[in-house]
């Protein structure tokens, strides 16, 4: 055992080693890439509010990143998507990964120290094998739940996103013009969802774009699809005023449409898992009546 934990051991250092050698020499980054990121911002309203990831931990998260991007195990590009949804940088959650893996790692290390000076000793090999696993777990840690926040994000921003086109709808009935009922409706909502709309009409504005495009860029940063089919019907409707109201009316509806369905989906999803705790307490009621049936009937003296 003490053979295959030194293997392990001097297995581990030459991987850790190889990584930090990796990261101190990236691999070029593809010219499409590199004009993709040219394209966009990379900080979000949300993160230039809060205020970017600096001093060591953005340091450390850098260098975090560097890691992942040298081992080629995880689509950075994918992840900076997918943490785009929440207004989390990625090098705040790879230094939380780097964290959550040293930590996990250091832990039984540290635990069977404490147990080695207390005159207890632990086999080499369960040592090495809890630290391996400790330092997955904590590494995949940051991950655990982030699919249901970005999924939840979103959600938010199709209910922010239906509200903001009934009163863009409103404002274009009114008489109004649609730069006009665009700016006005975004200024009149509060929320990220209202503060990433606002931004894409400054942006619109700033690069001389329609809003359209912006729009359909943010759909997909986001991940909203129906952002961007919003886009592609406002591009379908032209430049006239009664068209696009009519586009932007029957996209509110939809959205609508598809919001009660997927609450009434959700509500019944909920009422089908409240059966199984309804039943095991029945099951377990009976159970528990019918075992002293039995008991009071199988013991000699006692009538039921």
């Amino acid at each position: 055992m003490t053979a295959l934990a030194v293997m392990a051991a001097g297995g581990g250092i030459g991987f850790g080693v190889f990584l930090a050698a990796r990261a101190m020499f990236p691999r070029p980054v593809p010219l499409q890439k590199a004009l993709a990121d040219l394209g966009r911002s990379r900080r979000t309203p949300i993160q230039a509010q809060s205020g970017s990831v600096a001093g060591m931990t953005g340091r450390a998260g850098q260098l975090a990143v560097r890691v992942m991007e040298a081992t080629g195990l995880v689509d950075l590009g994918h992840l900076d998507r997918r943490l785009r949804a929440v207004g989390k940088p990625i090098e705040a959650h790879a230094y939380e990964k780097l964290v959550g893996g040293l930590a996990g790692l250091f832990l039984p290390l540290g635990f069977a120290a404490v147990l080695a000076v207390g005159g207890v000793s632990m086999s080499p090999g369960w040592v090495a094998a809890l630290a391996v696993g400790f330092g997955v777990g904590g590494f995949m840690w940051p991950d655990l739940g982030l699919s249901e926040r970005i999924e939840r994000r979103r959600r938010d921003f199709r209910h922010s996103l239906s509200a903001y086109l009934d009163l863009v709808t409103i404002i274009l009935a009114g008489g109004g013009g649609l730069e006009t009922a665009l700016q006005t409706s975004a200024d009149l909502g509060d929320g990220w969802a209202f503060t990433e709309i606002r931004a894409a009409l400054r942006r619109a504005q700033v690069t001389n774009r329609t809003p359209w495009d912006v729009f359909d860029e943010l759909g997909q940063e986001l991940g909203v699809d129906e952002l961007r089919e919003l886009a592609a019907a406002a591009h379908l409707a032209g430049d006239q005023g009664a068209r696009i109201r009519a586009s932007l009316a029957a996209k509110a509806d939809s959205m609508r449409a598809a919001q009660t369905a997927a609450i009434e989906a959700q509500a019944e999803a909920a009422t089908e898992k409240m059966l199984l705790p309804v039943v095991t307490l029945v099951v377990g009621m009976i159970l528990f009546v019918g075992f002293g049936v039995v008991q009071a009937i199988s013991t000699p003296g006692i009538t039921p």
